[in-house]
């Protein structure tokens, strides 16, 4: 794929430093070859973007985002002979189609790309955190990483896709090593937990998430899981799958106490503790990385228009983009108990954008 790095224009979401944020005005950009400009309707305030505003963004000023929907405002020259995700399983879009984005960037042509794993591509990006995100008005991005959203589908419900799309690719990932007994523990119960966990659910899984926020626990219950507080839960003694998606040490620690001989470990998050080779070769354990869902958007689509994943149970708060200072100091107050939160570029007149729920 030939199409330059994604670029915002309009009302630009900046991360301009540590737990600061601007909405800066940039000129509108013109979609180049191969690629689409979208209107942003709504964006999901997601946790990679809040370890980006609490100091770990790579990159300064930084548009953070990645969950987004918008329309489609114009394509730039042989956008439709570029349509497709890596395994050409998207279908063409035109102007005026409700598109979600694949945040996976992909250069196409280096040797993890030519592999089928363009997650891990050496070239290319992810938005919101090595690529300039979806927090604005506008975007351009590769036409192949649009991927066309059901009717059925709301705005809001399509900034929360990306839980569901992990939880696909962890179930491809997990393949062969899947644990005779289909028992899995999902580590945190935040809007990743709790869809990750209602989607292997959808797949046969009996699921228990762990989480200490009450608020969350409930959220989880709601969704049809079993819930339990660290260290509730005894270990089992066959292999089980453990999910690690809090990106905290106390997580990694419970999914060590967790791991018993045999299990199978999908590492989500992106945590600062590590499982040691001495325990994963005493104990056998099989411990995978799970990068993304690039490829999964259609198929979490259409789980979420058949109603069989809830990814609106998840979202606790809605802002207008403008106030998007305000979402991310709630997101981060312990004591506002957000779930999850959606800025909306384009609020309708029904929805309320300043911190309620919806």
């Amino acid at each position: 794929m030939s199409a330059a790095a994604p670029r915002a224009g309009g009302r630009v979401v900046e991360l301009v430093a540590e737990r600061s944020l601007d909405v800066v005005e940039r000129e509108v950009p013109e979609p180049g070859p191969g690629e689409a400009r979208v209107r942003i309707r709504a964006v999901g305030i997601c946790g990679t973007d809040v370890h980006g505003y609490l100091g770990r963004s790579d990159r300064l000023p930084m548009t953070l985002g990645h969950d987004a929907v918008g329309i489609v405002d114009a394509l730039g020259a042989d956008a439709d002979a570029e349509h497709g995700t890596a395994d050409d399983v998207t279908p063409a879009v035109t102007v005026g189609d409700r598109v979600t984005i694949d945040p996976t960037v992909r250069c196409g042509v280096c040797g993890s790309c030519r592999a089928g794993l363009p997650q891990v591509c050496s070239g290319g990006g992810y938005l919101g955190m090595t690529a300039t995100g979806t927090m604005a008005d506008y975007l351009t991005v590769p036409v192949g990483n649009l991927v066309p959203v059901a009717d059925g589908v709301s705005d809001v419900a399509a900034t929360v896709l990306e839980p569901i799309a992990v939880a696909l690719h962890l179930l491809d990932r997990v393949g062969a090593f899947s644990p005779p007994a289909r028992i899995a523990h999902v580590i945190g119960g935040g809007p990743l937990g709790v869809l990750l966990g209602q989607t292997l659910g959808v797949f046969g899984w009996a699921v228990t998430v762990h989480e200490p926020q009450a608020y969350r626990r409930i959220v989880a219950a709601s969704a049809g899981l079993s819930v339990a507080e660290p260290g509730q839960v005894t270990p089992d003694s066959a292999p089980v799958l453990i999910v690690e998606t809090s990106a905290t040490a106390p997580g990694v620690q419970l999914a060590r106490t967790l791991a018993t001989p045999g299990s199978t470990i999908g590492l989500v998050g992106r945590a600062p503790a590590d499982f040691t080779s001495a325990e994963i070769l005493l104990k056998e354990l099989s411990v995978l990385g799970v990068r993304a869902g690039v490829g999964q958007y259609p198929a979490a689509i259409d789980l979420v228009a058949r109603g069989l994943v809830t990814p609106l149970i998840t979202v606790s708060h809605e802002f207008a983009l403008d106030a998007a200072s305000e979402a991310f100091a709630a997101v981060t107050d312990p004591a506002r108990e957000v779930m999850r939160a959606v800025l909306l570029a384009e609020p309708t007149p029904e929805r309320s954008t300043e911190g309620n729920t919806p």
